[in-house]
């Protein structure tokens, strides 16, 4: 059994970001693997150590709203990223695992600390209909709709290189610590790039002690996401 918890789906999962829970339940189901889904929101307790944890995007208000709860359960994120777990984290959610950020109006919220970024969000409003981001996972295409500029610090690495589009700074995109990764890419993420989807399930996988493969069936709907990518637009070495 695999579990998979999504951070705060009340508040930043506007952009279809539970499409990401529904794949990698999918994808465990093909292979034979059961699931269960949990869910935190504010003010919950957080549930014993998940295999695989995921907190997709929303407006800067939600994040605002967000900021005590984050400040109570980041010891225990940090914790979790430290030994290795599996985490997934999309734009707005990335950016509230980060260190710092600014809002509009010059507000500022404190992340939980898990990558080391900062965030400006007072910045002009980026949408790319073919966002495509080269990583050592291959090429990964979406949709990225933010209004932010990212910088890394402390050493820490991007998950990638912009190709077009706009990510952290228009050269770097996204964040990776240890199995931890954030990145602006939407679609969902996981839908257009099964290679991530399965990445982080090998990565739960292996440490629950099981066995992941993908079988036939996985091969029709990564068939699907493959039309879906080449349909955002050019897409070379595509994965």
């Amino acid at each position: 059994m695999i579990s998979i918890l999504e951070l705060y789906p009340e508040h930043l999962a506007v952009n279809g970001d539970m499409g990401n829970v529904l794949v990698l339940e999918k994808r465990l189901e093909l292979a034979g693997i059961a699931s269960r889904r949990l869910a935190h929101n504010p003010g919950d307790a957080l549930p014993e150590k998940p295999d695989i944890v995921t907190i997709g995007t929303g407006p800067a208000s939600a994040l605002q709203v967000l900021a005590d709860d984050i400040a109570r359960i980041a010891p225990t994120l940090r914790s979790w990223v430290d030994d290795g777990m599996p985490l997934l984290a999309v734009t707005g959610g990335m950016q509230l695992l980060g260190s710092a950020i600014t809002l509009p109006g010059g507000a500022g919220v404190t992340g939980a600390g898990v990558f080391g970024i900062h965030t400006d969000a007072t910045q002009p409003r980026v949408v790319t209909n073919c966002f495509v981001v080269d990583t050592i996972l291959g090429r990964l295409v979406g949709i990225e709709n933010h209004g932010s500029r990212t910088t890394l610090t402390d050493g820490t690495a991007p998950f990638g290189t912009v190709s077009t589009g706009t990510g952290n700074d228009s050269r770097s995109e996204g964040v990776w610590v240890n199995n931890a990764i954030g990145t602006h890419v939407q679609g969902p993420v996981l839908a257009m790039n099964p290679v991530l989807a399965d990445h982080l399930i090998s990565i739960a996988t292996k440490r629950a002690g099981l066995s992941y493969a993908t079988t036939a069936e996985h091969d029709t709907i990564d068939a699907l996401a493959a039309e879906a990518r080449r349909l955002l637009g050019p897409a070379p070495q595509d994965g």
